[in-house]
């Protein structure tokens, strides 16, 4: 499947760091779906079903581990891979981060040739 016919939600708060990864992922050819507001970003996964979820951990009203539970918990949604965005190290929160189901961490502020490895394989699939 080429890059063009896979699409990528992003959430976070940060409107900048929203369109950050936007820019650097529509350069590759993905479709982008994004949001700052977690609670958009159920529906937006559920109707689209995107190929990718990037989320933030620390985002006021709802967390990035409480949305990413939710999403695993719902049939619709269970098998996306998402991938949390934090500007945290700590590694409590990257453990609980894998044991709800993140599939990988990218740390703020990241290096466009750091990050992109880490997501292109998530996009294999």
């Amino acid at each position: 499947m080429e890059n063009s016919q896979k699409t990528i939600l992003i959430v976070d708060d940060d409107p900048y760091i929203v369109d950050l990864l936007s820019r650097q992922l529509k350069a590759k050819g993905f479709k982008i779906l994004s949001t700052t507001d977690p609670e958009t970003a159920y529906t937006l996964a559920e109707q689209e079903r995107p190929d990718l979820i990037i989320s933030d951990i620390a985002m006021p009203a709802l967390d990035g581990f409480t949305l990413l539970k939710g999403l695993k918990n719902n049939k619709v949604t269970c098998q996306i891979p998402l991938v949390l965005l934090t500007g945290s190290d700590k590694m409590a929160d990257v453990e609980e981060g894998f044991t709800a189901g993140a599939q990988a961490y990218l740390l703020k502020p990241f290096d466009w040739e750091t990050a992109w490895p880490k997501l292109q394989p998530l996009l294999q699939r």
